[in-house]
């Protein structure tokens, strides 16, 4: 068996296995901190399915420090008056049971990050990360490669893979990154389980074009429930002029749901716009499962799992696409620091632990809102005997009964409002963010550094804009002299006033009133630090045992 001897930048390129936003977002931070890498991707190119449709806004903030043109996902994005709300209805053409504001995009001055939350089809997200990644010299994408299996040993990885002709190929890497999706090869071959309640629900999934813009009028919406007992599911407008998806839910335990023909669900979908007459183009009808599950372990010596490999939530809150991001972002950089000497082995240890948790309490989020969701399908008869299902007139004479599925839509609320997730990831407090929470972000060893804004040469700035995706960020505030600190990191230091300053409560949010702070390479803050005093020793020691104060 031949053994691929190619390394794009003279070095032994990590591996990557799947190049979807997980995969192409690792190989990213991966270059920018200098170490090359080998993407392998089993499919000949991008999917057209649309899949995901939130970028939240710790994602873009992630792919704005990583390089990406946050300005090219946007123009291709929903427009934000298109998207801003999701909406209970009978038919799309029919009356509306209640509505709810999505993920703030009708306030984003509400947000607390310089890129607030939009919506944008899967395949066009990829699109733009893989323009990003084919202009990278340190990265080389496979298409068409399908990674078969791999032995490990105490210096590298030997995995076997099918080139494009179907020829075997042997790869040596000194790590592997298993970002192959939620049915992952790399996970299964390296016997990793998944914890959690499995196969909740399944659905046939109807992607089609149609401009429904003169049925959707004045009341857009990403989210469309519908709610009428025959057609009862979800419409997904990525562009309401051209682009939709219709979930068709089967129940579980319905041993039929697999026989369902894919023209019941197409004529399901039309029932669901609800206007007689209209023509849709149908481009796929797919069956889908929605699980929640997390892995057992997201490491196996020198394998690591990272997004759909490592959790499969129900896309109720969005955060499938949205943590596999950070899951990335936080190992690539331990990664580099391992390859290039300037970390223990022991920081890899930290991916599964600072990681693990994150998954857990999304995993729980969504499937929390997936039940809860069914309460509102109750209350507006969904699940009532066939042909019984009360009109939306008579509901609404009906006050009591309104009022409780106005009740239960109100419930709703905190699913299509998840900043307190989006924000919160925190890598050593326990417990998950807490979802009713205003204050999203903390000056605290663990959290993501803090939005505020600053001046720096007369151009108001993010603070985050002050972070260095390839290195470690000392910022120091008034008065703080850090003197020439000389360790064996890649680090920048900054002061106030010299290099940047902000007003009196913006240091503050940052925790450099009258010290500083250093942030990891992923945004994450490692420590804060009172004084001056020993300010070289204290970085160096936080660094070598494992970033932690």
């Amino acid at each position: 068996m031949p053994e691929l001897a190619f390394s794009p930048s003279g070095a032994s390129p990590v591996v990557i296995v799947g190049c979807g936003p997980t995969g192409m977002t690792a190989a990213l931070a991966l270059s920018r901190l200098g170490v090359p890498s080998l993407v392998l991707e089993r499919r000949d190119a991008i999917s057209e399915s649309p899949r995901a449709h939130a970028l939240n806004c710790r994602t873009l903030e992630i792919l704005a420090q990583l390089g990406v043109d946050i300005a090219a996902l946007r123009a291709r994005a929903t427009p934000d008056a298109q998207s801003g709300w999701v909406r209970w209805k009978d038919t799309l053409a029919g009356g509306e049971f209640g509505a709810l504001p999505y993920e703030r995009i009708p306030t984003p001055e509400t947000v607390p990050s310089p890129y607030p939350l939009f919506n944008i089809a899967q395949p066009d997200a990829e699109q733009v990360l893989f323009e990003c990644v084919q202009a990278d010299p340190n990265i080389t994408v496979r298409h068409g490669w399908e990674w078969q299996s791999c032995a490990q040993h105490a210096d590298r990885v030997t995995s076997r893979v099918l080139d494009a002709d179907g020829n075997p190929v042997t790869i040596e890497s000194p790590f592997l990154i298993a970002a192959d999706g939620a049915n992952s090869p790399v996970r299964l071959g390296e016997g990793i389980g998944m914890e959690g309640p499995g196969v909740i629900q399944r659905f046939k999934t109807v992607h089609f074009h149609a401009d429904l813009s003169h049925i959707v009028s004045d009341e857009p919406a990403i989210l469309y429930w519908i709610l009428k007992q025959d057609c009862a599911g979800t419409l997904i407008a990525y562009n309401i002029r051209d682009n939709w998806v219709f979930m068709y839910p089967r129940d579980v335990a319905d041993a039929a749901a697999d026989d369902v023909a894919d023209e019941v669900c197409v004529a399901a979908a039309l029932a669901a716009i609800g206007a007689p007459g209209t023509g849709i183009d149908v481009l796929s009808v797919r069956e889908w499962e929605m699980t929640s599950e997390v892995a057992e372990s997201y490491r196996s010596g020198r394998v690591f799992l990272a997004g759909d490999a490592a959790h499969r939530y129900p896309p109720s809150g969005g955060l499938g696409l949205n943590t596999g991001v950070g899951d990335a972002h936080n190992l690539a950089w331990k990664l580099a620091g391992v390859l290039q000497g300037w970390a223990p082995a022991a920081i890899l240890d930290t991916y599964g632990s600072e990681r693990r948790p994150v998954a857990s309490h999304n995993a729980e989020f969504s499937l929390e809102n997936a039940m809860k969701m069914l309460d509102v399908f109750h209350h507006a008869g969904v699940f009532a005997e066939p042909g019984t299902q009360p009109d939306i007139e008579s509901l609404r004479a009906d006050a009591a009964r309104w009022d409780a599925l106005q009740a239960s839509i109100e419930e709703q609320r905190v699913h299509f409002d998840g900043l307190a997730l989006h924000l919160g990831a925190h890598y050593g407090r326990e417990g998950a963010p807490d979802l009713d929470t205003q204050v999203f972000q903390q000056s605290e060893v663990g959290a993501r550094l803090p939005h505020v804004w600053l001046d720096r040469s007369g151009e108001r700035v993010s603070s985050l804009s002050l972070l260095a995706p390839g290195e470690f960020t000392l910022l120091l505030g008034p008065g703080v002299d850090a003197g020439a600190v000389a360790i064996d990191l890649p680090l920048r230091v900054l002061s106030c006033p010299g290099d940047f300053s902000g007003d009196e409560a913006a240091l503050a949010e940052l925790g450099i009133a009258s010290g500083a702070v250093l942030v990891r390479p992923d945004g994450h803050i490692a420590s804060l630090f009172a004084s001056a005093a020993g300010l070289d020793g204290l970085v160096a020691r936080v660094v070598q045992t494992g970033l932690a104060a």
